[in-house]
């Protein structure tokens, strides 16, 4: 089977937001709560700390989103090998990769894991390196094929049941 995918800057930073779902969730919680906390000590005529502390939590995480939005602009552009095209090719043997201006071969018992959520497959080389194939470019089909695959070859895997 193969499959031909190019990731774009927006996928990348979907798919790093995404995994960052809880920190971007977490942080405007804690946020909100000094804003109330503020407001109701504002009225009892306290407040000037917590609306010091309220303000530079507030910096703190526009700061976290700008500095995110960059790294992964600087990570995603300082990578060729990123963002050309990809032709896949999945075998019961092995995987190859053939992009622009590389070609690599593994086979499946050299995959450290293998996780499918909605929009992707990530097939890590190692705790560190993984390699995105955009669930967009197959068929519902050759889904299940490579997850016949994955389980064919006992890679260790999460994969979704869809």
């Amino acid at each position: 089977m193969t499959i031909e995918t190019q990731i774009t800057f927006k996928d990348f930073l979907i798919f790093h937001l995404k995994s960052s779902l809880i920190r971007f969730i977490v942080y405007p919680i804690i946020i909100s709560v000094f804003i109330s906390i503020n407001f109701y000590n504002a009225e009892n005529g306290g407040g000037g700390f917590l609306r010091i502390v309220s303000i530079c939590v507030f910096v703190f995480f526009i700061f976290m989103i700008s500095q995110t939005y960059f790294s992964l602009k600087n990570v995603f552009y300082s990578n060729n090998q990123i963002q050309e095209s990809i032709m896949y090719t999945f075998t019961n043997e092995v995987i190859q990769m053939k992009g622009e201006t590389f070609e690599e071969d593994f086979s499946w018992n050299s995959v450290y894991k293998i996780k499918e959520n909605q929009d992707w497959f990530l097939i890590y080389q190692s705790a560190q390196t993984m390699n995105m194939v955009s669930k967009k470019d197959f068929t519902k089909d050759q889904i299940l094929e490579l997850r016949n695959m994955i389980k064919k070859n006992h890679v260790k895997s999460r994969l979704r049941n869809d």
